[in-house]
Formats: C-alpha cells, structure tokens, sequence
C-alpha cells in the first residue's frame, strides 16, 4: 500500500476484543499489541506519503521489501525512499476496513485506500492493498506490497453504477451476436459521437444504426465483443468511463484492441454518449492497413 493520512481505530477494538475473551477464559487469536503495530504502522505508511517521511518509510520497510504498484510495475525500497523523498507527495490519505490475519510472525493486511494525489491535479484514487508484514527481532517491517485499482475514481456510493454499466454492455455484446438491432441501439445517446477502429466516425444514433445494419448484413461478420476492464464513474455518481478491449469477429479473421466510452446517466438511466476505438492486431486474410 502506498497511501498517506489515515483515520481508524482498530488497534483500540482488538485490545478491546482480547480483554473480553481474557475474561472468559479464551486466549485471543491475536496479540492486541502485535494488531495495534500494524494498524499504527500502516497509517503511518500512507501517512509517509503525504508529509514526505522518508525516515519512517524507511524504518517500516523490510530490507528486501518489494511492492508492486497497481499498474503492474515491481518496485523496492530504495525505490520507494526516493518516491517518497523526491516527491510531488500525496495531500489526502485514508484507509477504510482493514482486515489483518496472522500466522505467527508473519501477518496479512488487507484494506480500501482512498487517496488524493498531489497538487495542481488533485487527482483522487481508490485501491485495494493487500500488504505482507514479518516480525522480526520483535519487530514488523513490510515485506511485501500489492495495490489493486479497482476503478480508479468510482466513489464506493456508485460501486452499482458501475455495475449496471457493464451489465448493460454484456446486454450489447448479446444484441450485436444476436444481429438485433432493436436491442442493440436504446443503450446509446441520440446524440452519440463514435470513432470506428479505421479511423472514421459518425454522429448520431441514425450514423451507428447504418454502420451497424451494414455488418448485420454482412455474411462474413460474426459479432463484435467489448469486454470492459474498468468502469470509473465520477463523484457526482452522473458521468462514467468505460475502459477495456474489443474484439470482431469475422470469418476466418480476428482483430481487436482497446476503446473508451463515456457514458452519462439520464432520466432513463444509463446511456453511451461517445466511443472510441483503436484497432491494434488483426489476424487473417481479411485484414486491411
């Protein structure tokens, strides 16, 4: 997890939670110390990243520590030293229902970060962490960091927003494999501005039924499949964008890539008002520059 300024009060419910099983009898599945370090130490992780600590970033990582960021990209601590040395540093930093199991000296965290990034942009961000602390000389240092971006700027109020939209595109993809036309248009905007994968576009929802009854009628064409990878809809829980891969199927040829879509929220729900996409591979005697 890299986060700043966090707000819980874990540590004082699990000493809370071992005092009551001390009394009945029962030994806690915890040391309340050892969960009041980590929560302690996981604030002050994300906190590290807003005030620019580098001497506590330091003294909470293991030696060998390794993170890997939600883009995909490894990192280690002396990477992580001068990120948080250099800079520019986060403003906001929370993290929201941490959860640590323990295996002896070795323990678990996992948890939401929201975060706020730094200034001019302000950009906020949303991960899933799941950090791996070991306990070594009495005491826990990170080994291991993993962040996940679930939807980067999706307010956990809209997280059924964001899944109406990709219902709603899984009910496309069935439309265009269906070649029905009247399931297939009500989803998009009157108004609707699309960039094809060759580079051409068209306006309007009587441009998309053209293009579309065009490969409906096409023998060779078997379907076009969009597969979304992220849906970040926005704070007022009114726009989103839709991320992901597409692929079209064509008799004996494949081809596909990425795309966005903006899409924005009406009287009558959920609508696509513009798509783009880009054409990055094609397989097969069908393929054209």
């Amino acid at each position: 997890m890299v986060a700043a300024q966090n707000i819980r009060s874990l540590g004082t419910w699990a000493i809370a939670v071992a005092a009551v099983l001390a009394l009945a009898g029962a030994a806690p599945p915890f040391a309340s110390d050892d969960l009041a370090a980590i929560t302690r130490g996981e604030d002050a992780f994300g906190g590290a990243f807003v005030t620019g600590d580098a001497a506590t970033l330091d003294r909470l990582l293991d030696d060998d520590f390794m993170g890997v960021k939600a883009s995909g990209t490894l990192y280690d601590k002396k990477q992580a030293l001068q990120w948080v040395s250099e800079g520019p540093n986060n403003t906001f930093d929370r993290v929201d229902d941490l959860k640590v199991r323990f295996y002896g000296d070795t323990a678990i965290a996992q948890g939401h970060e929201s975060e706020r990034g730094p200034a001019p942009e302000l950009k906020p961000l949303r991960r899933v962490f799941t950090d791996t602390w070991v306990k070594r000389q009495g005491t826990w240092r990170i080994a291991a960091a993993s962040d996940i971006d679930p939807g980067t700027a999706t307010p956990p109020a809209f997280a059924a927003d964001g899944e109406a939209i990709r219902a709603l595109r899984a009910r496309s993809n069935a439309a265009i494999r269906a070649h029905d036309m009247a399931a297939f248009l009500p989803v998009f905007a009157d108004d609707a501005v699309f960039v094809w994968s060759n580079g051409t576009s068209s306006v309007g929802k009587a441009g998309l039924q053209a293009s579309f009854a065009r490969d409906f009628a096409d023998p060779a064409f078997m379907t076009y499949i969009r597969t979304p990878q992220r849906v970040s809809v926005s704070e007022n829980g009114q726009r989103a964008a839709e991320l992901g891969t597409w692929t079209a199927l064509k008799r004996d040829t494949r081809y596909g890539g990425d795309y966005i879509a903006h899409w924005f929220k009406g009287a009558g729900g959920w609508q696509v008002r513009g798509e783009i996409y880009v054409k990055l591979y094609c397989q097969g005697p069908l393929c054209t520059p």
